[in-house]
């Protein structure tokens, strides 16, 4: 009896936490932005990792109004190539307005400056992307291309792994006990 017991409680136990963790939802989402067509060469790529929080299909990061953030991770790179600009990165810390329209690929309006240099993936007043470096800037009429970056889940393994191995222990107590 104690053995049916033991089987029991093993495999309830596996299975309820392979639901409770197999069942949390990933919505954060990583996606990963380029921009090209700058005059003198260069590119601009990068990713976001974020999540929309109020289901309005945007997801937003307004440096003025933290509590509405939902950009968690941000860094974004311009390779100079043949410019005259230099090389430079940007990280969260650097980032003014974010806006992306979810499942709309070249949907992407980004801010950004560490006020030695500056991105705008497509400035408002003239629908260019801008780069300014030392009171200069280059131009792009190229729209910014995102694609989601596909990242296995693993909350869904775990409770999978977790699932599989209270079937595997319940059935080997219970081989065991009635042999």
């Amino acid at each position: 009896m104690k053995k049916l017991i033991q089987s029991l409680s093993i495999g309830t136990t596996g299975l309820t936490i392979a639901i409770a963790i197999g069942s949390r939802p990933a919505n954060a989402l990583t996606f990963e932005f380029s921009q090209s067509g700058w005059q003198g060469g260069g590119e601009v790529t990068g990713t976001f990792t974020g999540e929309d929080k109020n289901g309005d299909n945007k997801i937003v990061y307004d440096f003025s109004d933290p509590d509405s953030n939902e950009v968690f991770e941000y860094e974004m790179s311009f390779f100079a190539g043949n410019s005259t600009f230099t090389d430079f990165t940007h990280n969260l810390n650097d980032l003014f307005i974010l806006e992306y329209m979810a499942g709309n690929p070249d949907m992407l309006t980004i801010s950004s400056t560490d006020f030695t240099s500056s991105y705008d993936s497509e400035n408002v007043d003239i629908n260019l992307g801008v780069i300014s470096q030392d009171n200069d800037s280059i131009f792009t009429d190229e729209s910014v291309s995102v694609t989601v970056r596909e990242v296995p889940e693993p909350t869904s393994w775990i409770g999978l792994m977790l699932f599989s191995f209270g079937v595997y222990f319940k059935r080997k107590i219970t081989a065991n006990f009635f042999h």
